[in-house]
């Protein structure tokens, strides 16, 4: 899976965003300017394996001030915004899915189907969950999913 970096980003900007993250040791999920030409605001979406902290994202967006407090797209920008993915969003990198181990999560397959249940275990080529059956909820036997038919994941929020 590929990090989403939209358009509007010039790609010296894209760079050194890129290589901020990686000195903060995160990884960039996704980038986008958002607003018109007068309000413009970057938001930029941030993780890593351990989990993504305020102190991340200071380091970033002080790391960004740093390097490009200069360049004209930078100081036209009104506001930079450095956050962590929400726990809703699909993730981008199943490398993401290790912190939710435990967890109950959806994975939509590239044939169409989606299986839902809990996240026992994440290897570097297949994710290993336990199905919940739909109707009862009761538990099947453990399946493994290789990564290459994962379409999309995501986590699903429960709130008993």
């Amino acid at each position: 899976m590929l990090s989403n970096v939209t358009d509007g980003i010039p790609s010296h900007v894209r760079t050194v965003i890129e290589e901020v993250c990686s000195m903060a040791d995160v990884t960039l999920i996704n980038a986008q300017v958002r607003g018109n030409e007068r309000q413009m605001r970057l938001e930029l979406t941030i993780d890593n394996v351990s989990g993504v902290n305020h102190e991340h994202c200071r380091a970033v967006s002080r790391m960004l001030d740093e390097r490009l407090g200069t360049d004209d797209f930078y100081g036209r920008l009104r506001a930079v915004e450095v956050s962590s993915p929400g726990a809703d969003v699909p993730v981008t990198y199943l490398w993401q899915l290790k912190k939710s181990i435990g967890r109950t999560i959806e994975c939509k397959l590239v044939d169409g189907t989606s299986i839902e249940g809990k996240l026992i275990s994440i290897t570097e080529t297949e994710l290993v969950m336990t199905p919940v059956k739909a109707r009862n909820r009761s538990a099947s036997p453990p399946v493994s999913i290789p990564f290459e038919n994962i379409q999309q994941a995501r986590v699903v929020l429960s709130f008993n």
